[in-house]
């Protein structure tokens, strides 16, 4: 009874935002996009100035293209290609800074709060109108608990640059019933207001369900990613943060958890400039569905996914084309999933991830339409392409 009141709760506020609707939302400019699909992980930087640069390229090397650090961190990282996460006890010390760094490429943004109620989220807005006036080109960053259920208020309320949430789905104290559900409204929430998502991430888990984590963020719109725990690059020191060096050389390393998100970060440098300038339109799942937040796709649907535990997720382009990240969200085993298409699809594209290049692929014809099979990994997603049949 007490799950089905808390559901119940969670579902009325996510009517009372609405679904998102293309024919409904007027075109406007966009205030701020990503760099990139950003992958933000945390680095132990020694004391030594010339092996914090060593670590910065090592962290670039792994796929990672972004660390959390304070600002004295700034000319390592901008030296090795790397962004940094701002973050500090005194904010008024990154405010005072903020208009020299407004045009700073090693900057990804100013990190404020996490997980505050309702009651800071005036004084959230103050602080983010401040930093927008010294600094217009990044964003103030504010993570939100999604089981506090308060984010639509904070995004009337502060008005904020990117939209910043966490839910560890993973344990079970966490909610994972409402999953799907948190994943839909804040996709929502986003499109709505046209502001980017970004996901902090459980990394305590094994390989398949970060994996899984990241490509349903992804199916649903999410375009960085942020993890806690944050420890994720390595660096040998001694008690008093001073490198060990072993022949002669500092000894670097990755987590278990961090060479997963390695991996995938590594695919999201083919696929991530595609995903960055597309915007979701719909997510639809197959059976059995999820307790709450997901739908199958109409009758009628253009396109429509058949199998056990996937979702497709289609997106638009500015040029109404049409791409599909099907997922295969059950992380025990590989599943087969088949897009059954109508006559207006002529043809379809999978992007190789380790090319970086466009491949077709095959279609079965079905009555009037066709079919495409794929076997997911578990966890793992594709990015496709749609080729429409010419009109006559």
């Amino acid at each position: 009874m007490k799950l089905l009141r808390a559901n119940l709760t969670v579902c009325l506020l996510w009517v009372a935002i609405g679904p998102y609707s293309t024919a409904t939302q007027p075109d406007k400019k966009p205030k701020y996009r990503f760099p990139a699909i950003m992958v933000i992980v945390y680095a132990d930087f020694p004391n030594q100035p010339e092996i914090q640069e060593h670590l910065a390229k090592y962290t670039v090397s792994k796929h990672f293209n972004c660390v959390e650090a304070e600002m004295d961190k700034l000319d390592v990282c901008r030296k090795a290609g790397l962004m940094v996460r701002l973050g500090s006890i005194d904010i008024g010390k990154m405010l005072k800074a903020a208009p020299k760094l407004k045009d700073d490429p090693a900057v990804f943004g100013y990190f404020i709060s996490d997980r505050r109620t309702s009651r800071a989220f005036p004084g959230f807005a103050n602080i983010a109108r401040q930093f927008e006036a010294a600094d217009p080109n990044h964003p103030t960053l504010f993570i939100n608990r999604a089981e506090y259920n308060q984010f639509p208020e904070f995004v009337k309320v502060v008005k904020p640059m990117v939209l910043d949430y966490y839910h560890y789905h993973w344990y079970r104290k966490n909610h994972p019933e409402r999953y799907f559900l948190y994943l839909r409204m804040f996709r929502d929430l986003s499109v709505k207001h046209d502001i980017p998502q970004m996901r902090c991430l459980g990394s305590n888990n094994p390989p398949a369900q970060i994996r899984q984590s990241m490509y349903c963020a992804l199916a649903y719109g999410v375009q960085a990613f942020h993890f806690w725990p944050p420890w994720f690059v390595t660096c040998k020191m001694d008690k008093n943060r001073n490198a060990v060096l072993e022949n002669g050389k500092p000894v670097f390393g990755i987590t278990e958890q961090a060479a997963t998100v390695s991996a995938v970060a590594k695919e999201l440098k083919a696929i991530g400039p595609v995903l960055l300038k597309l915007r979701n339109h719909a997510v639809y799942h197959t059976d059995p569905l999820p307790p709450t937040g997901g739908e199958k796709a109409p009758a009628n649907s253009w396109v429509r996914p058949e199998g056990d535990s996937c979702l497709v997720s289609i997106f638009h382009d500015e040029q109404k084309n049409r791409y599909l990240m099907p997922v295969n969200h059950a992380v025990d085993k590989a599943r087969t999933l088949a897009l059954r298409f109508t006559s207006e699809v002529a043809g379809l594209e999978m992007l190789n991830r380790r090319a970086a290049k466009w491949e077709p692929v095959k279609l079965e014809q079905a009555g009037k339409g066709t079919i495409a099979r794929f076997t997911l990994a578990p966890g793992d997603g594709e990015l496709l392409r749609v080729v429409a049949a010419q009109k006559q």
